[in-house]
């Protein structure tokens, strides 16, 4: 069949607008996906902001609880701690490690000394006195009715529940003493080695590396380890939060 010649030009026509019709569409597509993509740009943070609003909001939420306790009481504190102290979850009274420290807190001789339970004239110090462990050889005193070391681990009186509150009102005073004038206050929300500083924090750390080893975090952000290699900072971190009666 012969198609008569203004026909064949007719078609002709529609197909070359058809076909610019689409290039145009192709073009419009283009366009729109290259804009989508710059919107899209243009609305994500940068990786370094949002990582940084990460951590802010971590630290923030860190000093809210701490003003709160909503970590817990301070019975929640001594609980957690004495979990840690034993690696226990029903920490016993009658537990004695292999460098000699006793109790469900891990009471050591120089600790139980300061507090008058106990007297020896050369207590373990860890170890730069010359004497390698806890060897419980001195004399008990009968304070709170504890005169001997079996008394202390059969947790008579509920004595070391009472001996680690006086523990921790004793150390609160040591690190105020060695801070050249300054308030602990003054450190509260400060980070140091990137844990922000708590009261709690700061007790369960001179627990673990007493009052000298909390002073220097704070004043000279120098951190240290018990003879298990365990971190001042890893106490300071894990026990931030809970209430005290230093808040």
């Amino acid at each position: 069949m012969k198609l008569k010649p203004y026909i064949a030009s007719n078609i002709m026509t529609q197909l070359l607008k058809t076909k610019s019709l689409k290039r145009k569409i192709n073009k419009l597509s283009a366009v729109g996906l290259v804009a989508c993509s710059l919107l899209t740009i243009s609305f994500l943070p940068p990786e370094s902001s949002y990582a940084s609003s990460i951590f802010n909001k971590s630290d923030d939420t860190a000093q809210t609880k701490q003003k709160s306790g909503v970590r817990g009481s301070y019975k929640d504190f001594f609980t957690a701690l004495a979990r840690r102290e034993t690696g226990q979850q029903n920490p016993p009274t009658n537990i004695e490690n292999q460098l000699g420290f006793i109790g469900k807190y891990q009471f050591g001789e120089a600790l139980l000394k300061d507090l008058g339970y106990y007297d020896t004239p050369n207590p373990y110090i860890g170890g730069g006195n010359g004497v390698d462990r806890n060897y419980w050889r001195g004399t008990w005193r009968g304070k709170n009715g504890i005169n001997s070391k079996q008394d202390f681990l059969n947790n008579k009186n509920n004595v070391q529940e009472i001996a680690i509150q006086e523990a921790m009102q004793y150390k609160w005073g040591l690190i105020k003493n060695q801070l050249n004038g300054r308030s602990i206050k003054e450190f509260i929300g400060q980070k140091r080695g990137g844990v922000v500083v708590t009261p709690s924090g700061i007790l369960a750390a001179a627990h673990l590396r007493g009052e000298r080893g909390v002073a220097n975090l704070l004043l000279s952000n120098q951190g240290s380890t018990d003879e298990n290699g365990t971190s001042i900072l890893a106490y300071l971190r894990e026990f931030a939060g809970f209430k005290t009666p230093f808040d």
